[in-house]
């Protein structure tokens, strides 16, 4: 069936008019339920990255931590020095580098967060996701501590300038230091320190930068039965980590890029 105009001029089928009006009706009433939704939950719609490199760099952050900077230099120490390079590389070319792309790529093909993302790949696993995530609660939980401490560190810093607060033995006369700390560094013997007038043996002895982490920054109890009292000092800390954590993540991912750039 056509359908004659004022100029008895043939145009399309009916059929097709029929089609794309009711094409158009429906495109309106997507378009305005989207509307509505945009509406309701302005910030509703996920992050993209502004830029490539605000993801690269966001990649490089993600890789490297505290761990890489104080972690590795000590278990390369300890397991052989050079000797342990060779089976760390060889375990980061064949197990860390795919590893990584393979969950960089999966997670840039389909645009969701890891929670949801193996429900989508196979949805039998899809309890996966949910323990994944509850293992990154659980390591930010204990890795806030970590930043606690290097905010503590980096606030002492400042204190005792040009130098530093566990740096010598007598800067914690009173406070952290016991008749056992003994600075190697200080050119005074072992046999005229402090320790060897209370006869306590060099082996028994300690630095001054471990009784600083101990008596100072952890407050070592005595036992378990001993519970202590709370470190207001660390608890600061511990606060003003969690807002700089969320000073980075408030905005969203498309901030994250930026803070990346700062971090490295």
């Amino acid at each position: 069936m056509v359908i004659v105009t004022e100029k008895n001029v043939l145009t399309k089928p009916l059929r097709y008019l029929l089609r794309q009006a009711t094409a158009q009706c429906d495109s309106e009433v997507d378009t305005e339920k989207k509307t509505k939704e945009k509406e309701a939950n302005p910030d509703g719609e996920r992050g993209t990255w502004s830029s490539q490199w605000d993801f690269a760099f966001s990649c490089v952050a993600y890789a490297v931590g505290l761990g890489n900077v104080w972690r590795f230099p000590y278990l390369c120490f300890k397991n052989g020095g050079g000797a342990f390079l060779i089976p760390y590389f060889f375990s980061m070319l064949i197990c860390g580098v795919p590893m990584f792309f393979l969950e960089v790529s999966v997670g840039q093909y389909l645009g969701v967060g890891g929670m949801s993302v193996v429900g989508q790949l196979a949805p039998i696993f899809k309890g996966v996701g949910y323990s994944a995530m509850m293992m990154v609660f659980l390591e930010n939980v204990y890795y806030i501590i970590v930043i606690t401490w290097t905010l503590f560190y980096l606030f002492h810093t400042f204190i005792d300038l040009p130098s530093l607060p566990w740096s010598d033995c007598s800067k914690g006369n009173g406070t952290w230091s016991t008749v056992s700390c003994w600075n190697p560094d200080s050119g005074v013997p072992f046999p005229q320190s402090l320790p060897a007038r209370h006869n306590i043996s060099e082996a028994d002895s300690q630095t001054a930068v471990e009784q600083f982490w101990s008596n100072e920054v952890l407050h070592i109890s005595g036992g378990i039965e001993e519970v202590g009292e709370v470190q207001w000092d660390l608890f600061a800390c511990l606060i003003v980590a969690w807002a700089l954590v969320y000073a980075f993540i408030w905005k969203g991912l498309h901030n994250s890029g930026k803070v990346g750039n700062l971090v490295i």
